[in-house]
């Protein structure tokens, strides 16, 4: 991936949630002429590669436009950016140079991100045309630039624009409107401020000035340059059509922006730990048409509600345990809460079930094998005999350790109507099954992780 940026605070988020992907290999980033000289652009982005420990990434500054600054250019050179250090050997080539050595160095195609005008990626396909083979996408926040009303991006370096849409590549285009698009406001920003890892540390600092906040309470600020990285990480979230017929540009018709919010969080939370690989699989299955005929209509509606991760931690969980059951769905989502929370990678946790071994409360184990990675096989999850088992369970990561027990309101109604299934259909009957498996549905799509455990962190 390289990364074109006018280095605007969005563009400092966006950036943020890239550099915390881990299946992202960052190549380069540039900057552009836009909310951000270039030459103090790019110095800032040297400032967020040493806080976030990536100082490896070569940076380069682009040519200027020398068109007046945009009014928004205060906030995105000054606020935030002096209280965090700069290394003192960093250096900043120009543009043209940092992508010719990019190039060179990386002989597989890569991904353009751009969320500022496209100034750099015109130049490059200006000087070497031969390079377009070897960019894969290009993501944009910005109209294309036939469009009706074009957006900033675009605007500020029009002939840049027409060039890199007649080029050929295959762009995504993404521009919205505040009602379209998620605000980030006081709300999210705090919700950020709970989140212990360093992308969530930096997007909270930079945000803390109380000129920021002044206008985060009025809901001034929305997450556009980061619209173009959750799509690239939940492609769910929105629905893209041709901008004429058989062209290789995309615009975004459709987003979820009430859903980005969870999927923005979650990408924090994860902790930057890998999601889970796939071993036989090259994509995970995610159509309704692919799944029973009862899980089909609520596919879109949990991916939306709970996230990708979820899903495949369920899916394979039902799988395992042979049948859809209340506890081992719960098992799968305190597992992936405890990896959310410890900011722990699949196989890092150890696990000590404090369920037991015995039927139905047993089952809660399958769930926590699948979301956490810790499984007998490996020795790294612990089911001690007991008289009173429980949904709950501690984990320990490293020197922290927490234990998560469901809170009894939240499983109460679902207990209630599985001892009326066993009332009405007899227990472990083909009928008592069935009412079983639509409880667990029905779970599996209402139970939020972040609400339904108790959190204690242990010493």
């Amino acid at each position: 991936m390289i990364v074109d940026t006018d280095m605007a605070l969005d563009d400092a988020r966006a950036l943020a949630l890239l550099l915390h992907a881990p299946e992202v290999r960052m190549r380069a980033i540039v900057t552009s002429d836009g909310a951000c000289p270039p030459d103090v652009g790019a110095t800032n982005v040297l400032r967020l590669l040493r806080f976030l420990n990536r100082e490896e990434i070569p940076v380069g500054a682009g040519r200027p436009l020398n068109l007046p600054a945009p009014e928004w250019a205060e906030r995105s050179v000054t606020l935030g950016w002096s209280d965090l250090p700069l290394s003192t050997n960093a250096s900043v080539a120009d543009a043209a140079t940092v992508l010719r050595q990019t190039f060179a160095r990386s002989p597989e195609a890569v991904a353009w991100f751009c969320f500022g005008p496209l100034s750099n990626l015109a130049d490059l396909l200006r000087e070497q045309p031969e390079l377009k083979q070897r960019i894969s996408r290009v993501w944009y926040y910005g109209t294309p630039p036939d469009a009706p009303q074009l957006g900033w991006n675009t605007q500020r370096d029009l002939a840049a624009a027409r060039a890199v849409f007649a080029s050929g590549l295959e762009v995504f285009a993404v521009q919205l409107t505040p009602k379209q698009s998620l605000p980030f406001d006081a709300d999210i920003w705090k919700a950020i401020g709970e989140i212990d890892v360093p992308a969530a540390q930096l997007i909270v600092r930079l945000h803390a000035d109380s000129r920021v906040q002044r206008l985060m309470a009025v809901r001034h600020f929305h997450a556009w340059d980061e619209t173009p990285v959750l799509l690239f990480h939940e492609p769910w979230l929105g629905q893209w059509r041709e901008w004429s017929p058989g062209s290789p540009v995309r615009v975004l018709d459709r987003f979820d922006p009430e859903s980005a919010r969870t999927v923005y969080l979650t990408e924090l939370r994860l902790g930057g730990a890998p999601a889970r690989e796939l071993v036989t699989l090259r994509e995970f299955p995610v159509t309704p048409e692919l799944f029973q005929p009862d899980l089909a209509p609520l596919v879109d509606e949990i991916l939306r509600r709970h996230g990708f991760e979820e899903w495949k931690v369920n899916v394979l969980t039902s799988e395992l345990h042979r049948h859809l059951g209340l506890y081992s769905i719960l098992g799968a989502k305190m597992g992936l809460r405890a990896r959310e929370l410890l900011g722990a990678s699949l196989d890092e946790l150890r696990v000590e079930s404090q369920a037991g071994l015995r039927p139905p409360v047993s089952c809660f184990n399958d769930g926590l094998q699948t979301a956490t990675g810790a499984s007998l096989g490996r020795g790294t999850i612990r089911v001690p005999e007991t008289d009173a088992p429980q949904a709950a369970a501690i984990f320990t990561f490293g020197e922290k350790r927490l234990r998560l027990r469901v809170r009894p309101e939240a499983v109460q109604p679902i207990q209630a109507a599985i001892r009326k299934a066993i009332q009405e259909h007899g227990d472990l009957t083909p009928a008592y099954f069935a009412e079983i498996r639509r409880i667990s549905l029905d779970a599996w799509r209402d139970l939020d992780r972040t609400r339904i455990f108790e959190e204690e962190r242990l010493p």
